[in-house]
C-alpha cells in the first residue's frame, strides 16, 4: 500500500509540519507500507495536476525517512493523507484520509471534503466530527516528536519573571505584564534559553507543544483559558494536561506543580506510542478501503 502525504516543507516551528513529516517517517520505518511526501501547491480547478510537480522542492528533516514523490502518476492501491486544512482532493487519488490536526474549519473557516473518506483525530483535543458518507475512526493518530534534549532544565538562575506566546490565541484578553518577553518567531534554541531563565510561561494558544517544553525547562506553564471551552473540552485525557495550568487559579497552579514530574515520562511514552498508533491506523486504512 502506497501512502502519499500532502505536506508543506519541514519547519521546526510548525507542529503541523512536524507531524506530517514524522508520520511519513514512521510509516516507512515501522510498517510494511511505503510513504512519500507530496509538496503542497496552490492551483486552480482548471489547472492540470502536473503543475504541482513542476517544482517539487520541499525541505525535509535530514535524519528522517521522508522521500519526496517526483511523478504526477500515482500507482494502484494508493491512499492520500491530507491535513484537515486541505479542501477537496487536489491530487485526485481515489482513497482519501483526512488527518484532523486541528478542528476542521478552524484555520480556513470552511469545510470542503468529499464522500467515502476516513478521518483520524490527532488527539483528545479534537472534537467529534462527522461529514456526509464518511467515517471518523475511533483510533487517534497521535504522532509526536518533541526535541526534549533542547528544553531540559539546565538549572540557570531564574532572572526572568515571565515570557509569553500568542500564536493562534490572538483573540484572548492579554494577561501578561509589559515586561514579559514575547517568544513568537524565535527559534527553539532561543526559546529554550529563555525558558531556562523564566519563572512563568503564559501561552495564549490552546494547543501548542511549547506549553510542554516550558515544563521540561522548569517554567510554570500556564495556558490562558478560552471562556467557551471547559477544561475537559480542552483536553479530555488528563494525561495531556500534565504540568500545565489552565488559567491562573490556585487549583490549576497546584495541578501543574503536582504533575510536572510526570511530563518527561509521558512524553517518552507518547513517542513510543506514536509507532503503535501508526501501525494500527495503517491497518484500519487497508481494511476501510479494502486494499
Amino acid at each position: 500500500m502506497n501512502i502519499f502525504i500532502y505536506a508543506y516543507s519541514y519547519d521546526e516551528n510548525s507542529g503541523g509540519s512536524i507531524a506530517l513529516h514524522r508520520l511519513c517517517h514512521l510509516i516507512n520505518e515501522v510498517t510494511n507500507c511505503r510513504a512519500y511526501l507530496v509538496p503542497h501547491r496552490k492551483f486552480g480547478l482548471r489547472q492540470d495536476i502536473k503543475k504541482i510537480f513542476r517544482n517539487t522542492k520541499i525541505d525535509v528533516h535530514p535524519d528522517w525517512n521522508t522521500p519526496v514523490w517526483q511523478n504526477f502518476f500515482f500507482p494502484k492501491k494508493s491512499v492520500v493523507i491530507y491535513p484537515e486544512i486541505v479542501d477537496d482532493n487536489p491530487l485526485k487519488i481515489k482513497h482519501v484520509v483526512r488527518w484532523l490536526l486541528h478542528q476542521p474549519g478552524f484555520h480556513t473557516g470552511r469545510i470542503h471534503y468529499g464522500e467515502d473518506e476516513l478521518y483520524f483525530k490527532f488527539n483528545s483535543a479534537i472534537k467529534d466530527f462527522s461529514y456526509v458518507n464518511s467515517q471518523t475512526s475511533l483510533n487517534e493518530l497521535k504522532v509526536i516528536f518533541y526535541p526534549i534534549d533542547i528544553y531540559r532544565n539546565v538549572e540557570l538562575e531564574r532572572t526572568i519573571e515571565s515570557c509569553y506566546m500568542i500564536r493562534k490565541g490572538v483573540s484572548k484578553p492579554i494577561i501578561h505584564d509589559k515586561n514579559s518577553i514575547c517568544l513568537d518567531g524565535k527559534s527553539h534554541s532561543e526559546i529554550a534559553q529563555i525558558f531556562n531563565q523564566a519563572r512563568t510561561f503564559i501561552c495564549y494558544d490552546d494547543y501548542t507543544a511549547y506549553s510542554i517544553f516550558a515544563v521540561l525547562a522548569g517554567c510554570v506553564s500556564v495556558v490562558v483559558p478560552d471562556h467557551r471551552v471547559s477544561i475537559d473540552e480542552w483536553y479530555s485525557n488528563e494525561t495531556d494536561r500534565y504540568g500545565i495550568a489552565y488559567g491562573l487559579n490556585q487549583v490549576q497552579l497546584d495541578w501543574a506543580h503536582q504533575t510536572k514530574e510526570k511530563v518527561f515520562e509521558h512524553i517518552e511514552h507518547e513517542h513510543f506510542k506514536s509507532e503503535t498508533c501508526v501501525q494500527t491506523c495503517m491497518d484500519e486504512i487497508r481494511t476501510f478501503f479494502k486494499l
